[in-house]
């Protein structure tokens, strides 16, 4: 069996979670796979030093995981991933996951398909993070087993593996087509997916065909209770917001706030004041955003392979298009700057000029759409071979691209402003005496005016080279050194061109955003060795030179070393270096949000504008793990692994709410000019509408926790049971903001205010399963600790702990018909309650509850 350094990829376990070394097995009724390779290392048998976290196609299976961004889950050292939408807070990621290993950063993981990279995602993260989605790789019937490396494996990899690498390894020669076909329903949503894959001999040579199809519906949050504003008396933390509609009124006369005059008719049943004093007239948007978005996703993935001679060649091709429809509320709020409402408007109760504070439509409109079209392509190929001497050789080169098209309805700023002013003699009335029917009525095609789209189409796009050569270059008596070394070339490339109207600021919302394009090269060179020691000592030696558009290198070395003690007890340990360089995006690129942020007393959405710079240098990490294996008696296995990770020079976007900050304290003392006023815009009424914002290089975090396991397998009642649990502890996530800043702690905490995302100290997975040739049965518990939530301006800091228990039973139905019934969430837990806008947590809980699903799978 010929191992081949550029497929990289571990041993296939059968149990629901597994880490640490693991025994090769082929599940029941799987295909037979040919080549067996090692993530973690391109030599063969790392994944006995490396800490390596495997889940196979059964145990995917048994977990009822439907796509990728649902297997995040069972990885208890992943943490702080962006899978599930959130309008408010990542409003240009929508559809898109990413994995997250650490909580080091979405982009700190670097992703692989069969050892391979692919491309980023052709949108970022609200805090500017460039990551690999997830969702657009393979189709799920296609994959085989996934392998987290859990330490950093920069020294392999080169940029990107700070924290770990994910490899998401394919099926090969499927003996016996295979259809497959499920449909999953929570309360007021449903999923349906058709996959199917199969083989056959093309010239000689292995072709696998696969493809999928998911459509899912849309989950409301007017579906769940526990989103309501009104549950919690509408505090400011919920889904509230003083940019109602109808509005309010900056009267120059009274310097301050009056609310509409028909704000608290019934007419207006989402519009409300806090108390008969309150001058702003306020919109409860509960009901208008999705708790899971309608989404359709069609996915393709072919893979071809054939030997000629003592050569090995391949092919691979992939495209998926993913569509995602996202609710948001009526109209977005008016933030970008201030509209003035002349005293000669026809319905202008006031008497003056006054200053529209508001939006443009209100609940009795019903919720608007953004939509996000994903399309992704990649090709690869390669070949491999063998020398005279034994030792090994492989080429490959792989292109791969992500486009987006991304439309969100957005009030054109000129074009309402003129309507107000009655331009050619069209008067847009924006008071609710509009809906009553005791003012100037606004007719469909005059709000359809003024209306436009965000108009993002934007690419990233990735291209590779790597060529290598290996083999064994010493041996003696009870030992020997393995050798690999190569070289890879690499070419990224990122764009955004935005609509007219965002380039000229022109939307209320959206504000200003230039169109950018960029472009990153790198070159590497890598060498490893594996030293063998007799049979109880081996290491693993590493080193990469890497540089990028041509600056000086960062080198990047790693030693590990595993001792087998005794014929149970194994001790390993490594430790690494790495860099990752900024992204195309930090470097070239620019980024418009509107971030939630506390001002004056209150939650608003500010305008915000990051700026990329060329000069932003690579971020560096060190990481260190020690850990031990031991298998006291047969079918049983225990694994401890301690971390930690000290990560360098973040690369990371300025946080608005720092500088709203800076800037009342230097108010607050009296001083003008100051850096952080100069940074802050806002409207004759003192609303906040402008905060400028750069990529920096200022933070860093360290981590450190462990990682446990434990499973065990045995023959029970003519069939086999396993029992299984992972934990992972977050012991400390310190974090600072800045060189000389003081530290914070991230463990156990949201961590809105600083780079990091939530991180529950502790997170584990348990399973129980029982199979034999008919059927099966599998038990998983999932559990999350509590943690503190730190966002600004709430009364409650605590989020509470929850524990899940999903079940799935399979049974054959013949000999090629497979039926399977699931329940994920039995008691249908709602997410703990946090104070947040939609009162949960959407980085860590699942607001769905329980899911019903059923399953056939039918095999030709």
């Amino acid at each position: 069996m010929r191992f081949r350094s550029s497929l990289l990829a571990g041993a296939c376990v059968s149990t629901v979670l597994t880490a640490g070394g693991a025994y090769a097995q082929t599940p029941q009724g799987a295909e037979r796979v040919d080549d067996i390779v090692v993530t973690g290392s391109r030599l063969a048998g790392a994944e006995r030093i490396a800490p390596v976290e495997v889940l196979d196609r059964r145990t995917l299976q048994a977990a009822g995981v439907d796509d990728a961004s649902r297997m995040l889950a069972l990885f208890t050292a992943n943490s702080g991933s962006e899978a599930q939408i959130d309008q408010l807070n990542q409003p240009q990621s929508s559809g898109t996951a990413q994995f997250n290993l650490r909580n080091l950063g979405l982009g700190s993981t670097l992703v692989l398909v069969d050892g391979q990279r692919w491309t980023n995602s052709a949108v970022v993260a609200t805090d500017g993070s460039a990551y690999v989605d997830i969702n657009s790789l393979i189709p799920m019937i296609a994959l085989e087993r996934v392998e987290a490396v859990k330490d950093g494996a920069s020294a392999i990899y080169g940029s990107d593996a700070v924290a770990g690498v994910v490899n998401f390894v394919t099926r090969r020669r499927v003996e016996r087509p295979e259809v497959s076909v499920s449909y999953s329903a929570a309360d007021g949503a449903d999923q349906t997916t058709v996959q199917a894959i199969g083989g056959l001999e093309v010239f000689g040579g292995d072709l696998t065909l696969a493809a999928s199809h998911l459509h899912r519906s849309g989950l409301g949050s007017d579906e769940r209770d526990f989103t309501q504003a009104a549950r919690y008396g509408r505090a400011a933390w919920t889904a509230v917001t003083s940019y109602g509609q109808p509005g309010s009124y900056f009267r120059p006369s009274t310097n301050g706030f009056a609310p509409d005059p028909a704000c608290g008719n019934a007419a207006f049943p989402e519009a409300y004041r806090n108390s008969a004093a309150d001058t702003f007239c306020r919109l409860d948007y509960s009901d208008f955003f999705d708790l899971v978005p309608e989404e359709t996703r069609t996915q393709a993935f072919a893979d071809y392979r054939k030997a000629v001679g003592s050569t090995d060649f391949w092919l691979q091709g992939a495209w998926a298009s993913t569509e995602t429809v996202a609710r948001q509320s009526p109209s977005l709020p008016i933030l970008a700057r201030s509209l003035t409402v002349p005293a000669n408007h026809p319905d202008n109760p006031f008497g003056e000029a006054v200053l529209f504070r508001g939006r443009l439509l209100g609940a009795e409109a019903g919720a608007s759409h953004a939509d996000f079209a994903y399309e992704t392509w990649r090709l690869a190929g390669g070949a491999a071979g063998e020398f005279d001497n034994g030792w090994t050789w492989d080429l490959s080169a792989t292109a791969s691209r992500q486009h987006v098209d991304y439309d969100k309805p957005d009030t054109i700023g000129s074009a309402l402003q003129n309507a107000l002013n009655g331009v050619g003699g069209r008067w847009f009335n924006p008071f609710g005496s509009a809906h009553l029917g005791t003012g100037t009525a606004n007719s469909p095609e005059l709000i359809a005016s003024l209306i436009g789209s965000t108009g993002l189409r934007g690419a990233a796009g990735l291209i590779t080279v790597d060529g290598s050569v290996g083999g064994e270059a010493l041996a003696w008596s009870g030992g020997s050194v393995s050798l690999a070394m190569g070289g890879q070339y690499r070419r990224s490339s990122f764009r955004h061109d935005w609509s007219d109207l965002v380039n000229a600021g022109d939307l209320l919302t959206a504000g200003f955003s230039p169109d950018f394009e960029g472009d990153q090269e790198a070159l590497a060179a890598f060498a490893e060795a594996r030293v063998k020691l007799g049979d109880r000592i081996e290491a693993q030696l590493a080193a990469r030179y890497e540089a990028y558009d041509g600056d000086q290198g960062e080198l990047s070395p790693k030693v590990a070393v595993r001792w087998d003690a005794t014929d149970t007890l194994a001790v390993r340990a490594a430790w690494s270096q790495g860099y990752r360089a900024p992204s195309v995006y930090a470097l070239t690129g620019a980024q418009a949000s509107q971030p939630s942020v506390f001002d004056r007393g209150a939650f608003v959405f500010v305008n915000t504008l990051t700026s990329g710079d060329a000069d932003l240098r690579p971020e560096e990490s060190e990481s260190l793990t020690l850990g031990a294996v031991w298998r006291p008696l047969e079918g049983l296995e225990f694994s401890v692994d301690a971390w930690r990770f000290d990560y360098r020079n973040l690369v990371v976007k300025e946080a608005a709410q720092a500088i709203i900050d800076q800037a009342a304290a230097d108010t607050a003392a009296g001083r003008t000019g100051t850096p952080a006023q100069a940074r802050i815009t806002r409207s004759a009424s003192g609303a906040l509408t402008f905060v400028q914002l750069y990529f920096i290089n200022a933070s860093s975090i360290e981590t450190e926790g462990l990682d446990l396991a434990a499973r065990y397998g045995r023959d029970l009642f003519g069939g086999r049971a396993t029992v299984s649990a992972g934990w992972t502890h977050v012991d400390r996530y310190d974090v600072r903001l800045a060189a000389g800043a003081p530290v914070v702690s991230g463990v156990g905490s949201t961590n809105l205010s600083n780079i990091g995302r939530s991180l529950p100290e502790d997170r584990g997975e348990f399973g129980l399963g029982w199979s034999d040739a008919v059927q099966g049965v599998t038990a998983l518990v999932h559990y999350t600790a509590g943690y503190s939530n730190d966002r600004s301006g709430i009364t409650d800091t605590t989020i509470a702990s929850q524990t899940t228990l999903d079940l799935l039973y399979t049974r054959s139905v013949g000999e090629a018909l497979e039926l399977s019934l699931g329940v994920v969430n039995v008691t249908d837990r709602d997410p703990p309650l946090a104070q947040f806008t939609l009162g949960y947590d959407p980085v860590v809980a699942d607001p769905r509850g329980r899911v019903f699903s059923v399953g056939l799978t039918r095999t030709f």
